[in-house]
């Protein structure tokens, strides 16, 4: 869950490892509880806790520790410092297709994407896949889209030893690395990728990778999400041109239009 690389500097590395713990409990969770899950000396942890509460990034329940708002806060400025999501934001409103429909804007992370934006357009589909959520990239448009830029030997770098990396969300839902390197050379030969109801039934999803936001080295990937029996040729081809002309316009802004 954590990583086992050896920490520059161990109380920021344990800082991290116990925000991350409060974030994926369910409940507020005590100071002997993270001791315990993390294998930390409880003397230490309790130090650490009681920082964090200070600096506003825990709150101190009744029965436990909760994430605090300051990061919230946090996440707002940078959220409000990623010119890619209000491009696409923008972008998604001002396209005739898109603006009616229900996209996301993720990048990849491990065997994950992690999702950066949501625009929900007026179709109104209620997808799980909120802000901040992790959905497997192996099931999913916008994680086929950034696994297909690596290469097969980087992809099984990236899945070795990870057996529980391919969930299986629906019938149709990639279970091998085999399986999913078949399918990035799809998503190669075609330009975009595909969620063929993988992580949701009666739902497909579009996505294509963007490189070089601004100059930035890293990739974000944007989707389009339809129910699957909407999907009449001249929807799709008329869906696939506006993810075309978003992933255009937040690769390179001022070319839109032209």
């Amino acid at each position: 869950m954590f990583d086992e690389r050896t920490p520059l500097v161990p109380a920021v590395a344990r800082a991290a490892a116990i925000l991350d713990l409060v974030a994926q409990s369910h409940s507020n969770i005590g100071t002997n509880e993270i001791s315990r899950k993390l294998g930390y000396p409880k003397s230490s942890t309790a130090n650490i806790c009681i920082e964090l509460e200070e600096c506003g990034m825990l709150v101190r329940r009744e029965n436990g520790y909760a994430l605090g708002r300051k990061l919230v806060e946090l996440g707002g400025y940078y959220l409000s410092s990623v010119d890619a999501l209000r491009e696409y934001y923008d972008l998604c409103a001002s396209l005739p297709i898109m603006s009616r429909e229900s996209s996301r804007i993720a990048i990849l992370d491990g065997t994950d994407v992690l999702y950066l934006g949501k625009y929900e357009g007026r179709q109104q589909i209620r997808l799980t896949a909120n802000i901040g959520d992790r959905f497997p990239a192996a099931c999913t448009a916008t994680g086929k889209a950034l696994l297909a830029q690596l290469t097969p030997k980087e992809v099984q770098e990236r899945y070795k030893g990870k057996p529980h990396a391919f969930v299986p969300l629906t019938a149709k839902s990639l279970k091998t690395v085999t399986e999913l390197l078949s399918d990035l050379e799809k998503v190669r030969a075609r330009g975009y990728a595909i969620d063929d109801e993988e992580a949701t039934t009666g739902v497909t999803c579009f996505g294509l990778a963007v490189s070089g936001f601004r100059g930035d080295t890293s990739s974000v990937a944007v989707s389009s999400t339809v129910l699957t029996g909407r999907l009449t040729p001249e929807f799709r081809q008329a869906l696939l041109n506006d993810l075309h002309a978003l992933a255009k316009g937040l690769s390179n802004p001022l070319s839109m239009g032209k």
